[in-house]
């Protein structure tokens, strides 16, 4: 299926989820919990913490330290949990990408691993490569502060003009791009991608982190970086949303016929 068509099939789903009974509020709450525990696993695997999801859901609901782990791993844990709950809290409020919103996401994903705290949140002074490749430059760091611009001032003029999910994952591409930030850039760009789900009412999606899946979604992004082709990226994207809204569709499906089970399998009066 190509992009056109399955940003239909999503716009389609989308439509359809409010025909259905909500679930009741203290499993919202699980699944919501769930969500986020899985992207500060999932997201943090990516760049190479090596705990596990058990052992992620420890720190964040026990906080107890696994043996044998690197603390810098468990302190990204809580730094990128910290950071999810403040895109959440955007999302409420409904405000607009701005360079201090992405500074302050930056903040927050590296307040406790940085070695100096001020370079959280800070533009970096020196030049990078993704992987240490000279030949696929990130943004020379004299031009940081004029592309971010541009970038704010992309995201406003085009956020209510680009179907949301193509908007959201420009929005990663061209952060990603820039790579700001000594460190942290990658996990503030997937949750900068998620506010803007998020805020057009489509789901949160968690790259996964095992091997296959993350070179397809490294290769796609190189891909767009080099040819100037979005489509493979913007497809993967969508392809995260769709599988998002099945899953919830299911999971509203099962809930009404839980309901209408429990409403026919009793031997008590209907009073009772």
């Amino acid at each position: 299926m190509d992009i056109t068509a399955l940003l239909a099939t999503i716009d389609a789903k989308k439509a359809t989820i409010g025909h259905y009974q909500p679930l009741p509020e203290e499993e919202m709450r699980i699944l919501a919990h769930q969500t986020k525990v899985e992207h500060v696993w999932s997201s943090n695997a990516i760049e190479g913490n090596t705990l596990s999801l058990y052992e992620t859901i420890s720190v964040l609901e026990t906080g107890l330290t696994p043996q044998g782990k690197p603390i810098k791993d468990v302190l990204e844990v809580l730094d990128l949990s910290d950071a999810y709950d403040y895109v959440m809290d955007l999302v409420q409020e409904k405000g607009p990408v701005t360079q201090t919103m992405i500074r302050d996401l930056n903040r927050l994903v590296t307040a406790k691993t940085t070695q100096d705290v001020r370079q959280a949140g800070n533009y970096r002074d020196i030049e990078v490569w993704p992987q240490g490749l000279p030949k696929n430059t990130y943004t020379e760091s004299v031009d940081i502060r004029p592309q971010m611009a541009q970038l704010v001032a992309w995201s406003k003029e085009s956020h209510n003009l680009m179907h949301p999910i193509l908007y959201a994952a420009e929005l990663h591409r061209r952060f990603v791009s820039i790579h700001p930030f000594i460190d942290g850039n990658s996990r503030t760009a997937r949750l900068l991608m998620n506010f803007a789900l998020l805020e057009s009412g489509l789901p949160l999606i968690n790259i996964r982190p095992d091997s296959i899946s993350r070179d397809k979604y490294m290769q796609a992004l190189y891909h767009a970086q080099q040819t100037g082709d979005p489509d493979p990226f913007d497809l993967l994207i969508a392809q995260y949303v769709d599988k998002e809204f099945d899953e919830r569709i299911q999971v509203l499906k099962l809930h009404e016929q839980n309901i209408k089970d429990a409403e026919s399998q009793t031997n008590l009066p209907k009073d009772k």
